[in-house]
């Protein structure tokens, strides 16, 4: 099994995969205006660069918001607060990203005084996530600084932004808490919190210091959930459970070469079969997406017949926006043969319509199975897939196909990208020039199953874990889903 790079520090340090250029200004010198200017520029990039920035804001809307958040930046008191108006979000795209650099995060990161806890948050509610501490494992908190639990989730929603109208983003914020809400009040020396311990209604407050960057580091490491931390260090991991006849697989990314993927799906359900379990638990809830063909691939393994396998690619824009800004995977800046080399790649590739679009022709889909075929060693028993907003693009895409051939029950939570599109495939990286930031943006969109239209929600899932339940099985050291789905299991039998 091929292990997965991890990180434990915040999406702020770890999502910063540019390395920026030596002469770099440090952040400490960077001002509010160089931020609004790059962010102006990042919305401009946006709008000539993006597949489709108006599918779920109109354009009026789109450029109103960005004044109001450019205004409401110019009026905090430094530069660390004003970081929480990047106007990214406005897009809705899962996909699209702006990033600080790799020097900036560090020295953001050092700068910061932290929220001493990680915590978990769980259909708009804020629970202590590390055990030892002063608050209880497990205690909700009510409020943090005076302000209710639902506002402090509300400020922080256009950090944990999915397609469309997707509200299941915070399953990727929460691991991050300690930076987003710190930037909030990024000198702020203690927190007032009030909050209840678990199976009690009185409401108790404490006042806790901020943590050094250290010590909330450390913290970060000793959250108690997710529990199932072995299974997220593989890209794909297979568990055995003889006593209830249950194979557990947990695929973390769709981003595999096709070789690689079938061996680890073969080898899965050949053991399977060996062992004559009845049923699988397929795990895509961290899976961050990849290659739509492997999804397939991994159907194929439980499909009863020949599925169809569909989707396209379109675009509005099949060249590179801002040239001088444009920069490799690596920082290196697009030479002009890079550049007509890409553009190449898409003109051969892509077909302009009758609607302005550029769609995807036979040569982009050549190799593509629609009539895909069962594998020869498809798993015939009970199928349950486990999804959240961590389940994005091709996962979403492997979690349709379940649903939509009746093929297996689908547990946890609404996809974090769309079931009928999302953006993929290709990436284009900009470094604005002021503050060394790296906006991100995906080339096209990607359509499954010949949709003509994104009403802008995920895969929904047949069953939800409740709340009540939920609590008890983290409380108990328990995964809430894999817990709630062996009741199921064990209910049917």
């Amino acid at each position: 099994m091929k292990k997965l790079l991890t990180y434990g520090a915040s999406a702020i340090l770890a999502c910063a995969c540019l390395q920026a250029p030596a002469q770099e200004k440090k952040l400490a010198s960077l001002t509010k205006e160089d931020f609004i200017a790059d962010f102006r520029l990042a919305v401009d990039i946006l709008k000539k660069q993006h597949p489709n920035p108006y599918k779920f804001i109109d354009s009026v809307t789109f450029a109103r918001r960005v004044d109001s958040l450019m205004d409401r930046m110019a009026k905090e008191p430094d530069v660390l607060t004003s970081l929480q108006y990047s106007p990214v979000y406005l897009v809705r795209d899962v996909h699209t990203s702006l990033r600080l650099s790799n020097d900036n995060s560090r020295e953001l990161y050092s700068t910061l005084r932290f929220f001493p806890y990680p915590v978990i948050i769980e259909r708009g509610r804020i629970y202590v996530n590390i055990k030892g501490a002063a608050i209880p494992f497990g205690a909700e908190i009510t409020s943090i600084n005076n302000q209710p639990a639902k506002e402090i989730l509300q400020n922080l929603s256009t950090s944990a932004y999915s397609d469309g109208f997707i509200p299941t983003g915070m399953d990727r914020l929460y691991s991050d808490f300690q930076v987003t809400f710190s930037l909030l009040t990024p000198r702020q020396a203690t927190y007032p919190v009030t909050w209840t311990a678990p199976g009690s209604k009185e409401t108790k407050k404490t006042v806790l210091p901020a943590s050094g960057p250290t010590a909330a580091f450390h913290a970060t490491r000793q959250a108690v959930f997710p529990f199932n931390l072995l299974q997220r260090a593989y890209y794909i991991y297979n568990d055995y459970d003889d006593s209830t006849k249950t194979g557990r697989l947990t695929v973390n990314t769709f981003g595999i070469g096709e070789q690689e993927a079938y061996k680890e799906f073969s080898e899965f359900f050949r053991e399977v079969k060996k062992r004559n379990y009845q049923q699988v638990i397929i795990d895509v809830r961290s899976n961050g997406g990849g290659n739509p063909a492997i999804s397939a691939l991994l159907y194929s393994f439980m499909a009863d017949a020949p599925f169809r396998n569909v989707y396209n690619y379109r675009t509005r824009n099949i060249g590179v926006a801002y040239p001088d800004y444009a920069v490799a995977e690596n920082g290196r800046r697009l030479s002009d043969e890079d550049i007509q080399g890409q553009k190449n790649f898409f003109y051969q590739r892509f077909d302009k319509d009758s609607s302005g679009f550029y769609v995807g022709n036979a040569r982009l889909k050549d190799g593509l199975l629609e009539n895909f075929p069962p594998d020869k060693d498809a798993f015939h028993g009970k199928v349950y897939v486990l999804t959240g907003g961590g389940t994005v693009s091709a996962a979403t895409y492997f979690a349709s196909l379940v649903q939509k051939n009746k093929r297996g029950m689908i547990i946890g939570k609404e996809t974090g990208s769309g079931e009928a599109a999302t953006t993929a495939a290709w990436f284009q990286r900009y470094l604005l020039p002021r503050t060394k930031c790296v906006l991100t943006v995906p080339l096209s969109e990607l359509y499954f199953f010949n949709a003509t239209q994104d009403p802008g929600h995920g895969v929904m899932p047949d069953k939800e874990v409740p709340m009540d339940k939920f609590m008890g099985y983290v409380l108990a050291d328990k995964d809430p889903e894999i817990s709630y789905t062996m009741e199921l299991i064990n209910a049917a039998k």
